[in-house]
């Protein structure tokens, strides 16, 4: 999208406790924001380098991104983060048109926060929503509010369920103390737990390479090509390669690639990212040759298993969609929720 952006930035001058409207993390300062983030326990998708790399580069074309702040005595006491663009929601109804809006957080999270240091309040809430009301008119968009909202979290509380519409869930697991892949699969039902050992046998025996390091080592063009065309049945274009690679990078240890090769050539991936208390299985994809007897798709998803109970946080994230299959392996659904409404 273009327009200019200069006249609707508020920050200088704004009194203590007031929203102010800024267009670059730079204006709110990396140590402030660091501070808030720490704070809150946000997810990875809200550390300075994600967010500074989607400013430089986002993965929806032509989106700008707007953040709201709330600053006290001592820094940063609340936050956002919203993007002016024109899109569809590549979660909602299939056939919708393509709006202006300005929401957030961008699509390809699904835990929106309203960072804050102190309880998300009805009366905080409200200033945000005035805000954002505010610049949204200005900017010319439809819809505006925050995607992809915990239902049971502190903004779905502030906001009421009147004020709520469903979204897709996201699956995740809480490894218990000292548990396992072995353990996991233990719990599934027999189908399920045969087909799962039985593929992980076979891969292994045909003598799969599973490995799982740092982005900068072991991101390359294959690994882009197969993010980009799992999620094109989708979404169409939903991770442009270049954005997407300079996103991983800039994650520096924050970003893992596992990938299972077979005879030199990628047949599966997952793009791991990790915060301070969970490991995100956030994009990848697989192919399918005709000669296995085994399905890369199975055999990743376990070994995302395997890496993620041996990552040690609290909560291991698998994403959404995928519904059925990842009931059946034992995942729980996460419910999420829209705070979002027109002009």
């Amino acid at each position: 999208m273009t327009g200019a952006r200069g006249p609707v930035l508020r920050g200088r001058g704004a009194r203590s406790g007031e929203v102010i409207t800024v267009s670059s993390l730079a204006d709110l300062g990396r140590d402030q924001w660091d501070d808030l983030v720490r704070a809150s326990r946000a997810p990875v998708f809200y550390s300075w380098d994600f967010l500074a790399a989607i400013e430089r580069q986002p993965l929806t074309d032509g989106a700008e991104p707007f953040y709201l702040a709330v600053r006290g005595s001592d820094g940063l006491t609340a936050a956002t983060v919203v993007y002016r663009q024109r899109a569809v929601n590549p979660f909602g109804p299939p056939g919708a048109p393509a709006e202006p809006m300005l929401v957030g957080h961008l699509w390809h999270c699904y835990d929106t926060r309203l960072l804050s240091a102190g309880p998300v309040t009805a009366g905080l809430l409200g200033a945000i929503a005035q805000a954002l009301d505010q610049l949204a008119d200005e900017v010319g968009a439809v819809s505006r509010g925050l995607h992809n909202l915990d239902l049971t979290g502190p903004v779905a509380a502030a906001a009421g369920q009147d004020k709520l519409a469903a979204g897709s869930p996201r699956y995740r697991l809480v490894p218990g103390p000292g548990a396992n892949r072995d353990d996991h699969l233990a719990g599934l039902g027999p189908s399920s737990r045969r087909t799962m050992r039985k593929y992980l046998r076979r891969a292994s025996e045909a003598g799969l390479k599973v490995s799982f390091e740092p982005a900068g080592a072991s991101l390359d063009e294959a690994v882009l090509r197969m993010c980009l065309a799992t999620a094109d049945k989708h979404a169409p274009g939903y991770y442009p390669p270049e954005p997407l690679a300079a996103l991983l990078r800039a994650l520096g240890p924050d970003c893992r690639i596992l990938r299972l090769e077979l005879g030199g050539q990628l047949i599966a991936c997952s793009v791991c990212l990790l915060d301070a208390t969970a490991a995100h299985f956030w994009a990848g994809g697989s192919c399918y040759p005709d000669d296995l007897n085994w399905s890369p798709q199975y055999v990743l998803f376990g070994e995302e298993l395997a890496h993620g109970f041996a990552a040690g946080r609290q909560v291991v994230e698998f994403g959404r969609r995928n519904d059925e299959f990842k009931a059946r392996h034992g995942l729980t659904p996460h419910r999420l929720a829209s705070w979002v409404w027109g002009d």
